[in-house]
């Protein structure tokens, strides 16, 4: 048992020196996510054929089964080396109700990696900065990503009538189309609607709370 739990610990890792979503490293294995966990939770170990992709993606399958060896050299991974912080994932917490799922003891690491090049910090203005609170306050700093793809509920950086722009909730009118709707997380504030031509929306990746 407890060699799978290692199989699984080393798998894990593998898979975020390949991307940062285990939805995307599942695809490039033709496998579900769901699946994908429980290879991941050590609840089964890869067998043959699964052994076959991982080595064709760049993974040292003696490495993953012993320990021996190495993952794979940085230039073979596709990304960047960085000097960004790597910090511990310890499990999951729902945003309704139900257990915490604890992951401490599979030992998973969340390297904080993004592209300079891609992305940018802003700054939220400390006096009018007040429409997002208490998500985001006046002082705090967001991340943004210049190629994020935007799905309905994303916090974004929305710039329209070229001098003016706002941190603001995306949304797509589901009534009509190729209207877009930004909102403020305070209620008493209307909503903004725009043609989904009129203005530019970014991705936030990241909230930096002002300490």
């Amino acid at each position: 048992m407890k060699e799978k739990i290692f199989i699984a610990r080393r798998l894990r890792e593998f898979a975020y020196s390949k991307t940062d979503r285990l939805k995307d490293f599942a695809g490039s294995l033709d496998m579900s996510p769901q699946t994908l966990n429980s290879y991941l939770s050590g609840k089964i170990s890869p067998g043959s054929e699964l052994l076959i992709k991982l080595s064709d993606l760049g993974c040292d399958i003696d490495w993953l089964l012993t320990g021996s060896g190495k993952n794979l050299k940085e230039k073979e991974s596709g990304r960047k080396a960085t000097d960004g912080r790597v910090f511990r994932v310890l499990g999951t917490i729902p945003a309704g109700r139900a257990d915490i799922q604890d992951w401490s003891e599979l030992n998973e690491f969340k390297n904080l990696e993004y592209d300079p090049d891609t992305h940018f910090y802003l700054k939220i203005d400390e006096e009018f900065g007040y429409s997002m609170m208490p998500m985001v306050n006046p002082g705090d700093y967001v991340l943004v990503s210049l190629y994020g793809k935007l799905k309905d509920g994303d916090l974004v950086v929305a710039l329209y009538d070229k001098t003016k722009g706002a941190l603001k909730l995306y949304s797509e009118s589901k009534d009509i189309p190729g209207i877009v709707i930004l909102t403020s997380y305070n209620q008493a504030i209307p909503p903004m609607f725009f043609k989904k031509e009129q203005i530019r929306a970014y991705k936030v990746v990241l909230i930096e709370k002002k300490v």
